[in-house]
């Protein structure tokens, strides 16, 4: 990834026009202009200047972003802000002025042998120090913990981990799986499309019935999944950090457990994932390893993406969705039926009305906004958009550990947004958006279902 001296050129062509703070949703909530994006660019201008130094202001300002990219998408010199204040976390961090928190979380996801013993051994003794919010799938703090408000609805941890349960249905812990028939040779005969499946920590950890609401939907559009049970995080806690070299070692893990495989295509169901997988893998290994970055990052697709534009071809037969759409393979396939039960969930109401929250990972790090919206019509729930589905939730990755009300702030207008719809289900693409929003909401006292899209197929 590039060094901050790097954006030197690119730091000048902002003109300081303000635009950007009319998007930013720190901004909106502090309105301070170091708050803003010309302000962070004006702080790293400074830096490379030498009029200013890393101090602990310098850091706090360039910490007091979600990276949400709506700043860069509203520039009208098109320079990259996030890039920008990535870069100067690098410099933060080289120089070892990253708070403990930061760090702390950065090195337990980054360490698959200790962050999955810390983190089960944490699932096991979860209701010791957190209490059940009722009728919520939720907990609060029991007595006062670090890093933990007392206000904060925190998920509960799974008793069995997502890559845990593949590995029970395996046969071959080395070679992944394919539901319903077991492990697959590296040069497999199959003949429908091989997709190799990317969990994510939060999915892993908190939220496995997504995982398996996956493998099921993707199966049942005609494909097989495979999934290299020795993948590891995607990194992006460790660059939101400044953290490159261990961004690097996981993103190096994860190329040599997806080349494993003849795949067909790479897809996750989490949108900074698949943020990860696709630009930011090639930023941290492309120029040592550029054919077979490329060789990763060009195959792999969003769920969604996936569903719609590459197993599904993107429309319905004979213009009618309860008949489902037509696959890769030329079958019909199943999980278009307004009739069908979900796979995952027994508490979605047929007919429910659904909203729908962009994540900024997806939306704007992605391109893509068509595609969860289909599946939800395809789902056969009604649909209503509210708002300002693009506004972001302010998850930030640890920006709502280290600036948890802050964070709150700009999510409650996500909050109210999502209210004002009457929505008995607010849908999303990225599970780090549901843990936020599911606060959000139960924040302002809204029993609106959260769940990923393709819970609803």
């Amino acid at each position: 990834m590039k060094r901050l001296e790097q954006f030197s050129q690119e730091i000048k062509q902002c003109v300081l026009c303000g635009t950007c703070k009319s998007v930013c949703p720190t901004f909106s909530v502090i309105n301070r202009e170091t708050a803003s994006a010309r302000g962070k660019v004006a702080l790293c201008s400074a830096f490379l200047k030498g009029e200013i130094g890393l101090s602990e202001r310098f850091t706090k300002h360039i910490n007091e972003c979600v990276l949400c990219g709506a700043c860069e998408e509203s520039c009208p010199n098109d320079v990259h802000v996030p890039d920008i204040i990535l870069a100067a976390r690098r410099e933060i961090f080289k120089n070892n002025k990253v708070d403990f928190t930061r760090t702390a979380v950065s090195k337990l996801l980054g360490s698959e042998k200790i962050g999955n013993t810390v983190i089960k051994i944490a699932s096991k003794v979860q209701n010791i120090f957190f209490k059940r919010v009722p009728e919520e799938s939720g907990l609060h703090r029991r007595f006062p913990l670090p890093f933990i408000n007392e206000k904060r609805l925190v998920p509960k941890l799974a008793e069995k981990f997502f890559l845990e349960s593949v590995d029970q249905r395996s046969e071959s812990v080395a070679l992944g799986f394919i539901p319903n028939e077991g492990p697959l040779p590296i040069k497999g005969n199959a003949t429908s499309p091989k997709i190799g499946f990317f969990a994510g920590c939060l999915i892993n950890y908190i939220y496995p019935h997504i995982g398996e609401a996956s493998l099921k939907v993707i199966e049942k559009a005609g494909a097989s999944v495979i999934v290299p049970l020795d993948q590891s995080c995607c990194g992006m806690p460790a660059i939101g950090v400044g953290d490159i070299e261990a961004a690097k070692k996981l993103a190096l893990k994860n190329l040599e457990a997806f080349e494993r495989y003849e795949l067909d295509y790479i897809t996750t169901a989490c949108a900074t994932c698949g943020h990860g997988l696709k630009r930011r893998f090639k930023d941290l290994l492309g120029n040592e390893y550029p054919e077979r970055i490329n060789a990763f990052s060009n195959k792999v697709r969003d769920i969604t993406e996936l569903l719609v534009n590459e197993l599904g071809q993107g429309g319905y037969p004979s213009g009618n969705p309860s008949e489902g759409w037509v696959g890769m393979g030329g079958g019909k396939s199943e999980i278009a039926s307004p009739l069908i039960k979900s796979v995952a969930r027994n508490d979605i109401t047929p007919n429910s009305l659904v909203t729908y929250h962009d994540p900024c990972h997806l939306s704007r790090g992605q391109g893509i906004k068509d595609e969860p919206r289909k599946l939800i019509e395809m789902s056969g729930h009604k649909f209503k958009e509210m708002n300002h589905p693009c506004r972001c939730c302010g998850l930030g990755g640890s920006f709502n550990i280290t600036n948890y009300e802050l964070s709150m702030e700009i999510n409650r207008e996500k909050a109210e947004d999502i209210k004002n719809t009457g929505a008995d289900i607010a849908a999303t693409a990225c599970p780090g958006c549901i843990m936020q929003i599911k606060d959000g909401l139960h924040k302002i006292g809204t029993k609106t279902k959260v769940m990923h899209v393709v819970e609803l197929l």
